[in-house]
């Protein structure tokens, strides 16, 4: 498939276009650019302006913006719950889910358009490193079903996973194959088998799952457990592009 980049070059120079809205952007780049240095901006001025980096206060446990350093409403139930309370260390997260976010979150997971990834890359990257500066942790990219994964063609989570330059590991398993977004809040949080791992597939190793969106957290907790309990993780902690 011929992507835009590959569209710009052919059209007889190395001028690029917003991987949103297709502006021109100001500066251009080579073939060995763009296979060596993708944390290069992709996107104009405008569009990563409408991008809302998370700054300021957040709940120590999720990484959600708040006025208070106390724990949100939903780590307090995580928290109280003895089958949940600390299976996911921490939640880190770059973006707010603001109108923007949400339209171009849609094109890329729902509308196969894989390579709006490297819109997100440098600030994905770049927050990356602040969080897990001295942290050798494995990466396992939250992993959809296989019925899912034809339906757009790739796995957004391991689209993200792919850029960081970490150790990758697949141990997980989707069994639940129903989506996140038609259920109520109450019901991604109930109790239920969502994943399935080996027993001892990441034992002893600090996990970091890579996930687009954490909403209620249900998604990383389940997948968290899992690793916990059946994989016998040292420890699992989260880092996803937007925090709603």
């Amino acid at each position: 498939m011929i992507t835009r980049f590959a569209k710009a070059i052919e059209k007889g120079g190395n001028e690029l276009y917003c991987l949103i809205c297709e502006a021109p952007l100001l500066h251009s780049l080579s073939w060995r650019a763009f296979f060596f240095l993708r944390s290069e901006e992709k996107i104009c001025r405008v569009c990563k302006d409408n991008f809302i980096r998370i700054e300021g206060t957040v709940c120590p446990k999720c990484g959600r913006p708040q006025e208070s350093e106390e724990l949100c409403g939903d780590c307090v139930k995580w928290e109280a719950d003895p089958l949940t309370r600390s299976l996911l260390r921490q939640n880190s997260s770059v973006y707010i889910y603001n109108t923007f976010m949400k339209e171009v979150l849609a094109r890329f997971k729902f509308r196969g358009d894989a390579e709006l990834v490297f819109a997100f890359a440098p600030s994905f990257i770049n927050a990356f490193h602040q969080y897990c500066r001295r942290t050798p942790a494995v990466l396992v990219p939250i992993p959809l079903s296989e019925e899912r994964k034809a339906e757009r063609g790739f796995n957004q989570a391991e689209r993200l996973a792919s850029l960081l330059k970490r150790p990758v590991m697949h141990p997980l398993i989707r069994i639940e194959n129903e989506k996140q977004s038609k259920k109520s809040r109450k019901d991604r949080i109930k109790p239920k088998t969502v994943f399935r791992t080996e027993k001892g597939s990441v034992k002893n190793l600090d996990i970091i799952l890579i996930d687009d969106l954490y909403t209620t957290g249900a998604t990383l907790h389940h997948a968290a457990d899992c690793l916990m309990t059946s994989g016998e993780a040292k420890s699992v902690s989260s880092f996803t592009l937007i925090r709603s």
